[in-house]
This record gives C-alpha cells, sequence and structure tokens, in this order.
C-alpha cells in the first residue's frame, strides 16, 4: 500500500511540474514579445529545460532555457532566430551566464542590408558570395563578377572579395586587366549588424549555403529586460 502512495505522490509531483513548466513558459514567452524592440516583430516560443522545473526554481536558476522565433521581422526583414540560454535566474532583473543564438536570413533578406557596389545583389553560394557590375572606360562597358568570402568581426559582417573577372565587353581594348581585377577584389565592404542585436551581443561567425546565411551570436552576462531588449547596438 505504501509502495503505491508512494507512486501516486510521484505522478503528481510530474504532472504538477509539467503544468506549472508549462504555464511559466507561455508567461515568459508572452513578457518576451511584449519587451521587444519596436522595430521587431513576430512570435516567440520558450522551453524549459532540465528534468525537474520545481527543483530548478527552488535554487532559483533555470539550467537551459531554448527561445525559438521562426518568423521574426526585424526594421522589415525577415528572420529565423533560436536561441539557448544557460543558467538563467528566475529573477529576470539578474543577467542569464550566457546565450548562444543563431539567426538565418534568406538572400532577399540579406540584399536589403547589405549595401553592395555594382549592379547586382549579392549571389549566396556555396561557402561564398558573389556579385556584378559594370564599368565604363574609353566609352567601352565592361562587365565584371567578384566572387568572395563573408566573416563575423564581432560587431560588423565583412564581404571580403578574393577574386574577380571580365565577363563582357573586353575586346582589344589596351589595358592593364590584372591590375583593374585587382583593384576590384581589393576593399572589404563593411556591413554594421550591430544595430539589428541588443546591445552587448558580438557576432562569432558565419554561414553561407546557396540562398541562405546563418549567424552565431553570443552574449554574457545578460539581462533580459525591457531596457536591455530595447536597447540595440551600435558600431564605432
Amino acid at each position: 500500500m505504501l509502495v503505491v502512495v508512494l507512486v501516486l505522490v510521484a505522478v503528481g509531483l510530474v504532472i504538477a511540474d509539467i503544468a506549472v513548466r508549462a504555464s511559466v513558459e507561455s508567461q515568459a514567452a508572452a513578457q518576451i514579445e511584449e519587451q521587444l524592440p519596436e522595430n521587431v516583430e513576430g512570435d516567440v516560443t520558450v522551453e524549459i529545460g532540465g528534468f525537474s522545473f520545481l527543483a530548478q526554481a527552488l535554487t532559483g536558476r533555470l539550467s537551459e532555457v531554448v527561445l525559438d522565433a521562426p518568423e521574426l521581422s526585424v526594421n522589415g526583414v525577415p528572420l529565423a532566430a533560436h536561441a539557448v540560454a544557460n543558467g538563467v535566474p528566475t529573477d529576470l532583473t539578474k543577467p542569464i551566464e550566457t546565450i548562444s543564438a543563431s539567426i538565418s536570413i534568406d538572400q532577399d533578406a540579406v540584399n536589403g542590408i547589405v549595401d553592395i557596389p555594382g549592379d547586382s545583389g549579392l549571389v549566396l553560394g556555396a561557402g561564398d558570395v558573389s556579385y556584378e557590375g559594370t564599368l565604363s572606360i574609353f566609352g567601352f562597358q565592361l562587365g565584371y563578377q567578384v566572387t568572395g568570402v563573408v566573416t563575423a568581426d564581432g560587431d560588423r559582417v565583412l564581404v571580403e572579395p578574393r577574386s574577380a573577372s571580365l565577363t563582357q565587353g573586353a575586346g582589344n581594348l589596351d589595358i592593364d586587366l590584372d591590375q583593374l581585377l585587382g583593384s576590384l577584389a581589393d576593399d572589404p565592404i563593411s556591413v554594421c549588424v550591430a544595430q539589428y542585436l541588443p546591445e552587448g551581443a558580438t557576432v562569432d561567425s558565419l554561414e553561407i549555403t546557396e540562398g541562405r546565411a546563418t549567424a552565431v551570436l553570443s552574449a554574457d552576462d545578460f539581462v533580459v529586460d525591457e531596457e536591455s531588449l530595447r536597447t540595440l547596438g551600435s558600431c564605432g
């Protein structure tokens, strides 16, 4: 009989734990949505990890909280976001130990925030990027293509040209093609991404696949309150 009672109590605790966890997850998602910056729109879901929510709550800290926002819009730019927070205090006026997040945007969204020289937008390939343009020399129009890579640089993203080639119009022009193409691939293009992120978040890495770019971000000792979420970064 005692065993049955203990089993029933254990089941009751598990059910209570699940119910409380679900309620807190829903409330947390609603609170985060309310505190998003004015230029950010979309739904957020919250999932609390760990075996027992009630046991974690008693310690005042949750081991892991996962946030998903597959259809966010920032300044009109659509993106998908996924974040994992570790060491999350139940008192959200205190900082979260670490946050790691990934943000994924498609090629059209990339071209909405990246200003590329030339006549076309940035084309995302398998690990590289390219763009095309034209030059006018002695009245002749020369078409060119530049290929490069995209790298993370803290609060910025760099588009670094690696090579350039003429695509049309060279003909019999007496010009130094090596010098011309070299000048097209000289300078990296710097894009400030801090303006889209909460202050204190940095871009750690980037992955480029065909038609899509995914950035991995991180932040340490971050307080998830209205002021922090509404204060976006800037590039010096």
